[in-house]
């Protein structure tokens, strides 16, 4: 056999090439060994230790006998090498999520992402009276978009007004159309209106006119109050605080003040209506008052500015009159003796109005009877004592005479009187004889 030497050499290696060698568990006898079993127990039986060789720009280096050398790359790389009992780990710890616009490859070999993007809708729209609405930005939200004409009119439906037009409720949400019906807005209301109220101490009613009376005005201003929509009353007041009181009147010149309270008098009765008024400036109304829902009003601003307030009618009323007099007397009594009897306080004087019937004190034994009363009265014209005893005041009394008269108090003089006296001595039990006008 020719020496080994001189063979070609194959350069096309195949698992099942063999070469010659000595078998050791075989007495060293020559036998066949294949590439593909030599390459099983090297795999098997031969332990390779890892070797660092230094920093460089690559991790394999070279091999020698059984290490394995290699380069650690740079510090900063965040790659390492690492041995654990099953073998050699290689890890970059710097590994995190790519950047859009840096991810390269194509998107149908990623079948999970693919069917996952597959699955979404690729464009979302909504219809016209779904209650839904989608924005520029892709943002869904509900609204009210009936196909109802803009100009259509609602009929009233809990909070929505009756003539509410549908382009007004289309500017709204579904939540914000079902709150107005719900859960209508209630506005404030004022709860009692400013006013005044102006008081006179002493007394009213009728007064003989001429007489003098001292009396006190005093002026009750009430600011008014707010009632807010949830029925509470607010704190606020309506208006402001008074600033200035004017009182005006019979017998007083118009008078401004910041008090409450006007003494006057003495003052002189005059006829008719003795009177007095005031009015009350105030300040405007501050501080918020609120709706059912909590929210600040302004629908009672216009009833809350700087103003004024009065009362043109004093109570209790005073009415000025010539009073009616009455006379009994044994003698005749003639209209000019009425007049002196009356003037000297002989006569009764009863301090009421004489316009409607006169209840005059009857009773008389063998008496004459007057009665005077002022010429602004209606005429009488008939008397009364019972059901059986009236008729025509001509019956009892002579014609009527008008005669100046004067007051027994020194109140006025030269005021005309009608005056009536009776024809002649009168004898009845009756309490009361009327004289009326018809």
């Amino acid at each position: 056999m020719a020496r080994i030497s001189t063979y070609n050499n194959d350069t096309n290696l195949s698992p099942n090439d063999k070469v010659i060698g000595s078998d050791s568990n075989s007495s060293n006898k020559t036998k066949n060994f294949t590439l593909a079993k030599l390459l099983e127990w090297i795999e098997d039986n031969t332990e390779l230790d890892i070797v660092n060789i230094g920093d460089g720009i690559g991790i394999y280096s070279s091999r020698v006998d059984n290490d394995f050398q290699f380069k650690t790359l740079l510090a900063g790389d965040d790659i390492q090498l690492i041995e654990t009992a099953t073998g050699i780990e290689i890890r970059y710890a710097g590994i995190s999520g790519g950047t859009w616009g840096q991810i390269i490859g194509t998107l149908s070999d990623q079948t999970d992402l693919q069917n996952a993007l597959d699955a979404k809708q690729d464009n979302l729209s909504v219809a016209a009276n779904t209650g839904l609405d989608l924005s520029v930005s892709d943002e869904l939200s509900t609204t009210y978009n009936s196909t109802i004409a803009d100009n259509v009119q609602s009929v009233a439906v809990g909070g929505i007004s009756a003539g509410t037009p549908a382009s007004q409720l289309k500017s709204l949400n579904v939540v914000q159309v079902l709150d107005t019906l719900i859960f209508p807005t209630v506005p404030p209301s004022i709860g009692t209106n400013k006013s005044v109220s102006l008081s006179v101490s002493g007394g009213g009613g009728t007064l003989e006119i001429g007489a003098t009376i001292s009396r006190q005005l005093t002026a009750d201003f009430i600011r008014g109050t707010i009632i807010n929509g949830d029925g509470t009353t607010n704190p606020n007041p309506l208006v402001g605080a008074a600033t200035q009181y004017t009182f005006s009147g019979t017998g007083i010149s118009p008078s401004s003040q910041a008090s409450n309270v006007l003494d006057i008098g003495p003052s002189v009765v005059v006829s008719g209506s003795n009177n007095w008024s005031v009015v009350v400036n105030h300040d405007a109304g501050t501080g918020d008052y609120f709706d059912n829902k909590g929210n600040p009003a302004t629908n009672l601003d216009a009833s809350r500015v700087s103003g004024t307030v009065s009362d043109n009618s004093s109570s209790p009323s005073i009415t000025g009159v010539h009073p009616y007099f009455y006379l009994k007397s044994a003698s005749p009594i003639t209209a000019s003796s009425m007049a002196t009897a009356i003037a000297n306080g002989t006569a009764t004087k009863v301090v009421a109005s004489s316009t409607g019937t006169l209840n005059i004190p009857y009773n008389v034994s063998s008496q004459y009877l007057a009665v005077a009363y002022p010429s602004t009265s209606t005429t009488k014209t008939a008397y009364y004592v019972t059901a059986l005893d009236n008729g025509a005041i001509t019956v009892v009394f002579n014609a009527v005479v008008t005669q100046s008269v004067n007051s027994p108090d020194g109140y006025w003089s030269g005021v005309n009187y009608k005056i009536h006296t009776s024809k002649s001595a009168l004898t009845n039990s009756n309490p009361t004889i009327q004289l009326r006008n018809s």
